[in-house]
């Protein structure tokens, strides 16, 4: 029997992705699992794992380090590039209902998925609340069919508040990424780049 996961395992995870992305300069390694590298990403912070703990354990028991360090970083500091939008394959209809269960959608809904976790943006309901999670276009497909397989038009929502939105309402329920220069450290590294530039320029 399939165990079920624990509430919160994947936000756990996904923000020893974004982790070990800031704090390591990468977001994977062949044939080293994400929490290897989160231990890895532990130790440079000074966190050892002791003798004979699983790397799997050590670096979920430390999550909430690996929370509070990416928290109040902007998201392209540790999240992947940009993506491109996809381009639609020649003669696939994206307006039509088989095109939710082409690969081509289906890849593009687990980016998304990967990006934002599993849980509504719009009201916070999540899969431990018993809710059904769907990967809903922004702006509509069936309006925008340009934009059908581009992960930015993508957000996260319940299948009650998906329904209720519909095609009729584009409103974007992701929340808005941080200025960079209201973060804490920024006065700081503004200075930091300045000395660097004076120096530069003699």
């Amino acid at each position: 029997m399939k165990k079920k996961a624990k509430p919160g395992a994947s936000r756990d995870r996904s923000a020893l992705y974004r982790y070990v992305k800031a704090r390591l300069g990468i977001g994977a390694a062949r044939g080293v699992s994400i929490y290897e590298l989160a231990c890895r990403a532990l130790n440079a912070d000074g966190i050892k794992r002791p003798p004979g703990q699983s790397a799997k354990s050590w670096a979920l028991a430390n999550a909430a380090h690996a929370h509070s360090f990416v928290a109040n970083l902007p998201k392209h500091v540790c999240q992947p590039l940009p993506q491109i939008a996809a381009p639609i394959p020649a003669g696939m209809d994206v307006v039509s209902d088989s095109f939710l269960s082409t690969y081509e959608w289906r890849r593009v809904r687990m980016m998304a998925l990967k990006k934002y976790g599993a849980r509504c943006q719009c009201c916070g309901a999540s899969p431990a609340d018993g809710a059904v999670m769907n990967v809903d276009h922004i702006k509509p497909r069936r309006i925008f069919p340009a934009l059908a397989l581009d992960v930015d038009n993508l957000q996260i929502l319940c299948a009650p508040c998906n329904h209720g939105k519909g095609n009729w309402d584009m409103t974007d329920w992701r929340e808005p990424e941080p200025a960079i220069d209201s973060l804490p450290w920024a006065d700081e590294s503004a200075r930091q780049w300045q000395h660097l530039r004076d120096i530069a320029s003699g």
